[in-house]
Formats: C-alpha cells, sequence, structure tokens
C-alpha cells in the first residue's frame, strides 16, 4: 500500500513541476516545488486524511522512505510532529530518479521528442496544409514545452496521425477510398476509422477552405480520400478518348457523367467552337441552368464543394483543352465558401476566371433571400480579403461584412420559375 502513495506523491509533485513556469523556461526552480499536505484543512493531497489514522501513518512511512532516497524533503506541522505532516517538496537533484521511480518519461524528453517527430515530418510534405500545420503545431509545442491536444501523447497515435497526413501528401493528385488508404498506410482496412480519421478531420477543417455545412466525407474529400469514386459531371461539347474508343458528350443535351476512375484513364478534348466555360457550385442550379439558360457555344461544369485532387484534374483539364479565345465564369454562393472556391480556381485552374453574379448589386437585389451571419463567421468573412486573388471582389464581401449577410445562389432561381 505504501508504495502506491510513494507513486502518487511523487507524480503529484511531477505534475506540479512540468505546470510550472521553471519547465516552461527550462531554468533551475529558484523556490520548491511543494505539495500542502495538511494546511489549516486544506490539502493538495486528498488521500491524506488525517482524520484515518491509518492511512495517514502509511502515507507518513511512504513520505519518509521517499526522504531517505533523497527524492524529496518535507516538513511536520508545527505541535504535530511525528503525526501530521504538513508539506513535501521535489528534490530537484534527483528529478530524474523520481521519474524512473514512476516509470514516467520527464516531459521535457517527450517535447523533444515530438519537436524531432514533427521535424522530420516537415521535410516530407510539400501540400500547404499539412506543412502549415505541422510547422504550427511544432511552434506552440516547442514554445510552450507542452503537446497540450495539439497532437495525441500516445507515441503510437501520434506516429499513426503524422503517418497518415505524409501519405495523404505523396497521394498527390491521386483519389483512393477510404479503406483502402487505411490498409495502404497501416496495413489495417479498419485503423483509420477507428483511430486516425476523426482527429484528422478536426485538423483538416482548420486548414482547408470550407463551409459550416460541409460533410466529414467533403472535407476529406478535398485532400483526396473517399467512400467512393467521384462522378465528374458536365454538359457540352466534350469528347472522351479511350484506347478501346471515343465517346461524344455532345449528343446528351442535359449533360453526361464521367467516374474519376475513368477519366484518369482517358484524355479529354473540348470543342474549338467553345466560347465559354461556366462552373456552378450548386446542383440545382447546375440543372436549371443547363435546362433554362446553357446555349451550344457553352460548356457547364458543376463544380459542387471545394474540389477534390481528381476534381483538379478534371479542371485542369479542361482548362487546357477549351480555345484561349474561351472565357471561363464561375457561379457559387455569395458566401465564405463561394469565394474561396473562385478564389482557389483562379490560383490553381485559371487566374482569370470571372464571377457570374457574385456581386454586391445580386445581394441588395435578393435582399430579402439572404440569410444572417453570425460574429465567428464576419471573422472568416474578413479572412477572405487577404487573397489578392479576391481584389475585385471587395465591393461585395465588404458589403457581406457590413450587412452581416450571405446568400446562397437558389435564390437566384426564382428569376427562372
Amino acid at each position: 500500500m505504501s508504495e502506491g502513495f510513494k507513486r502518487q506523491l511523487v507524480s503529484a509533485l511531477l505534475d506540479k513541476y512540468e505546470r510550472s513556469s521553471f519547465f516552461y523556461t527550462e531554468k533551475r526552480p529558484t523556490r520548491r516545488i511543494m505539495l500542502k499536505l495538511y494546511d489549516g484543512g486544506q490539502t493538495e493531497f486528498p488521500q491524506y486524511d488525517i482524520e484515518q489514522y491509518e492511512t495517514r501513518s502509511v502515507i507518513n512511512f511512504a513520505v519518509q522512505a521517499l526522504y531517505e532516497a533523497q527524492l524529496l524533503s518535507y516538513r511536520w506541522m508545527k505541535g504535530e510532529e511525528n503525526h501530521i505532516i504538513a508539506e513535501v517538496w521535489l528534490n530537484f537533484e534527483n528529478i530524474s530518479s523520481a521519474y524512473s521511480l514512476i516509470g514516467r518519461q520527464p516531459k521535457g524528453d517527450l517535447v523533444d521528442e515530438v519537436c524531432l517527430e514533427l521535424l522530420n515530418s516537415i521535410d516530407k510534405v510539400r501540400s500547404g496544409w499539412a506543412k502549415q500545420f505541422l510547422s504550427d503545431a511544432y511552434d506552440i509545442i516547442s514554445r510552450k514545452r507542452s503537446i497540450g491536444n495539439r497532437l495525441p501523447v500516445d507515441r503510437s497515435e501520434r506516429s499513426d496521425l503524422l503517418r497518415a497526413i505524409c501519405c495523404i501528401d505523396q497521394m498527390g493528385e491521386l483519389e483512393m477510398l477510404e479503406r483502402v488508404f487505411s490498409l495502404q498506410c497501416f496495413g489495417d482496412s479498419k485503423r483509420f476509422e477507428k483511430a486516425i480519421r476523426a482527429r484528422l478531420l478536426g485538423i483538416l477543417s482548420k486548414y482547408l477552405d470550407y463551409e459550416d455545412d460541409n460533410t466529414d466525407e467533403e472535407i476529406l474529400r478535398q485532400v483526396g480520400i473517399t467512400k467512393y469514386p467521384e462522378q465528374l459531371e458536365f454538359c457540352g461539347q466534350v469528347t472522351m478518348f479511350f484506347d478501346s474508343g471515343t465517346i461524344d458528350f455532345s449528343h446528351l443535351i442535359f449533360g453526361g457523367v464521367v467516374n474519376s476512375k475513368d477519366f484518369q484513364r482517358g484524355q479529354l478534348r473540348v470543342s474549338p467552337t467553345i466560347e465559354r466555360v461556366i462552373s456552378i457550385e450548386n446542383r440545382a442550379n447546375y440543372i436549371e441552368y443547363i435546362y433554362k439558360q446553357k446555349n451550344d457555344h457553352e460548356l457547364v461544369v458543376f463544380h459542387g464543394g471545394q474540389f477534390s485532387p481528381a476534381k483538379r484534374k478534371f479542371l485542369m483539364a479542361v482548362a487546357a483543352s477549351i480555345p484561349t479565345t474561351s472565357h471561363w465564369y464561375h457561379w457559387g454562393d455569395i458566401d465564405f465558401g463561394g469565394f474561396s472556391m473562385l478564389a482557389r480556381l483562379r490560383r490553381e485552374i485559371k487566374h482569370d476566371v470571372i464571377p457570374y453574379r457574385m456581386d454586391k448589386s445580386e445581394l441588395i437585389r435578393y435582399s430579402l433571400l439572404t440569410a444572417s451571419v453570425q460574429p465567428q463567421y464576419i471573422e472568416k468573412l474578413c479572412s477572405l480579403k487577404r487573397h489578392s486573388e479576391l481584389a475585385d471582389c471587395l465591393p461585395c464581401i465588404d458589403h457581406m461584412i457590413e450587412n452581416r449577410v450571405k446568400m446562397e445562389q437558389e435564390a437566384m432561381l426564382t428569376d427562372l420559375i
């Protein structure tokens, strides 16, 4: 029983040391790392109940044993010598022995170990979100000398999370089913879902552009992890060439679909008669536009949410195939998601993509159909102003911020009814 109390006492003292400013500044303590056992009815060690003679005696014995081992010192309560201990404090000269006694890795060693793991991972990744997360984690952990909740404390869980991030980065433009990814990354088809998925989603939701109503599957799809192969939807004069033959989609007047796996094994060609491409974020608007507005010289692309690596390859193929005289428009929600998609299209696909019906006049015109937003959403809207790609959209963004509104593009379908 005494051994258990010895471990608890040492553990409590080490906890206190690791929370102290001396640990964070890596300086030798200039005052005692102290634990009060009994101080006028108050205690920092609830197990020390002075009314319970047997328990108190066992703890007194444990303290004396630790003193003899030179791990701590103590002071009796005045007038209660040899009966009630007032306080104990850590013998810093033998702190390594204190850690060894309870089989605990020194927090400083753990922090150094984690920092080295992060530096090794930073050197391996290229994608912006991964490098930024790992760099931020390293900066905070090295500065605060604490892992906190940035990474798992458990070495195995932490290793698996960092491995998953590196594996996703190495996928590049590839798309992979979730369980296939788990099998390739961990040798276990369910390891990702059981132990890594939730924490990774927390990271991605902070470092990727997304809307609050995005599903977990939509967020994971941005980095190429899917539940099923993506469907690429478009309508217009497009031809796909395969080793086994050619498919002309121009005959499908209401649009066609290509599985992303099929797209990867073929070659896309856009007709030279196409004068304009329009990518549309929401499905309802995509369908209504095809039914009621599309002309023969347009290629209409269903954009959906933030595009995945597979859809990025498709959009890049479209951009590379259209005539140099063609114009590319994007019609999205007038909100954070819509403008972040526009910025990304300009940054990664085609620098001169033109916003379609995404300006201040539309917000004013449909003011009765706008939705109010919360202060935290205003912060997201303000972050859009830092994107150099959106300089021409600032009047609309400022209007959203000043009036605390946003609008989904479905509101404009009232024109088409």
